[in-house]
């Protein structure tokens, strides 16, 4: 999820959804549990009869009929799931956040989501658009898209780790703090995030009360969501 500055982008990754690729080869595997069962009990009930040969012979059909329908069921799953190269698509959405015009940036950035729904960036730039206009649940949605697309990126956590913190309680944003320590321990922010983890896991103890007084402030977002929440 590399953020650059210039027109002359380097190319993104859009589609990488291994957990719809997992889906898809999941099924498959299910039915061919299930057919491999229901083959079993048909031909044992057949056996010995007159119409065994002619089961066995159906069963064979059904089979290859089955392994041509999953290998291009699992196919269809794995072309969706594929990363695929596209241009920098953000340029214009980015200099609309930088002018402030968020509203304006929010319907660029739809469009993006709509042309690369797979994209965990595309998503992010949205949510955060969103954010900075106070559009929270839809804002909370995008982040999550984000994090579902492509999970190893810490922006995403960091991001709506803060929006939980600000709305709700410590302990709504300790998983997402700590998820985006893990992938970047060296973030400028650190031990503000680790402070709020503490305070969450005092929340959960029932040491503190969730939304106290005198919780740390939070600094709001830089609007290109370049890397703190």
């Amino acid at each position: 999820m590399e953020i650059q500055g210039s027109a002359d982008r380097h190319a993104l990754l859009e589609g990488m959804n291994l957990s719809l690729l997992g889906l898809g080869v999941g099924t498959a595997f299910l039915a061919i549990l299930l057919a491999a069962v229901g083959t079993g009990i048909i031909v044992r009930k057949a056996r010995g009869t007159a119409s065994e040969e002619k089961i066995k012979k159906w069963a064979r059909i059904g089979w290859v009929a089955l392994v041509v329908y999953l290998v291009a069921y699992v196919g269809y799953f794995f072309h969706l799931s594929s990363p695929r190269q596209v241009p920098y698509p953000f340029v214009p959405g980015d200099q609309m956040v930088a002018k402030g015009d968020y509203n304006g940036a929010i319907h660029f950035y739809e469009g993006v989501v709509r042309k690369y729904p797979h994209m965990a960036l595309a998503h992010f730039k949205l949510g955060m658009a969103l954010r900075m206009v106070k559009a929270i649940g839809p804002s909370i949605k995008e982040l999550k898209k984000a994090i579902q697309y492509d999970p190893d990126q810490p922006e995403p956590y960091f991001a709506l780790g803060s929006i939980l913190w600000t709305q709700g309680t410590s302990r709504d944003a300790m998983p997402y703090f700590r998820k985006g320590l893990e992938l970047d321990p060296q973030n400028r922010q650190r031990v503000f995030f680790e402070k709020i983890i503490k305070r969450g896991e005092l929340e959960q103890k029932g040491l503190l009360k969730p939304g106290s007084d005198a919780r740390p402030h939070l600094s709001p977002p830089a609007p290109t969501g370049s890397g703190s929440p």
